[in-house]
This record gives C-alpha cells, structure tokens and sequence, in this order.
C-alpha cells in the first residue's frame, strides 16, 4: 500500500492569500539573521523548505507582492497585511521556502530526522540566548537535495 501524502494549508493573516502543500518539508531552518529579524519583528524567523512542484497557490495571487530582499532571493508577501509568506532562490527554482509560521496545521509530523536546525546563529540578536539542542550553523549549511 503507498504511503499518504502529507497535505498542508497555509496563507496570510487576513488569508487573502491561500497555498496548498504537499508534505513533508525537506528541512525546516530556524534563521537567526539580521534579514529575517527584522522582516518578521522577531528574535528568528522559521522557514520549511517544499518541493517546488508540491506547492499550489490557490488563492490572492493579486495580493501577492515580491522583493528581492539580496541578490538571488525573492521574498513574497501579502500586500493587504504584510505577512512574509515565502521566499525562492533563483540558484534552486525546484525548491520554495514556506514561512513555517503561515501553515495553519502542525508542521512536525513527518519531519524527516534532523531536518531543523539554527541557521546565521552568528548573527543572532546579542540578548538572545538559543537554548535547545537542535544543530546550529554560524552560516547557512549545504542544502540537501530536493
């Protein structure tokens, strides 16, 4: 018998904008860099890196807008409320990064083993003190195949 394919939902705040994904992530990074501090106004930011072909837009694709936030990387967001909800990197355009925070449902279920880690924890916040014991790059690590 195959094996059920894990499906996630997820969107912005106001879910003007809706996506559909299909499970599970290959890696879910937890990115302590200046970047996404202050895109998300927090001490990190989560993303979970899909497939690209496992990912659906389903709806506010208008309320959709993008910046290339560094050279090689478009960060998309909703346009109504401002929510980061994914970002692609032009060097890998098999893969999309799901801010972890926008899925409506638990994303740990499935994760493959030691698919999350910290990631620019050299560029952390002074005050902050990372205390789990999850793996750790001063730097982001190689990317795992797709």
């Amino acid at each position: 018998m195959a094996e059920k394919t894990m499906e996630l939902t997820g969107g912005c705040e106001c879910r003007a904008v809706r996506y559909r994904l299909k499970g599970p992530a290959i890696r879910t990074v937890h990115c302590h860099c200046e970047m996404c501090r202050k895109g998300h106004g927090a001490l990190f930011a989560s993303h979970s890196r899909f497939a690209k072909d496992r990912f659906t837009l389903e709806a506010g694709a208008e309320s959709l807008r993008a910046y290339e936030s560094s050279p090689g990387i478009r960060r998309s967001f909703c346009s109504a409320c401002g929510s980061q909800l994914f970002f692609e990197r032009v060097a890998r355009p098999e893969i999309i990064s799901i801010t972890t925070g926008t899925l409506d449902a638990e994303l740990m279920p499935g994760h493959p083993p030691g698919s999350e880690r910290h990631v620019f924890v050299a560029s952390k916040a002074p005050w902050e003190e990372v205390a789990d014991d999850l793996p750790r790059d001063n730097e982001h690590p190689p990317e795992p195949p797709a």
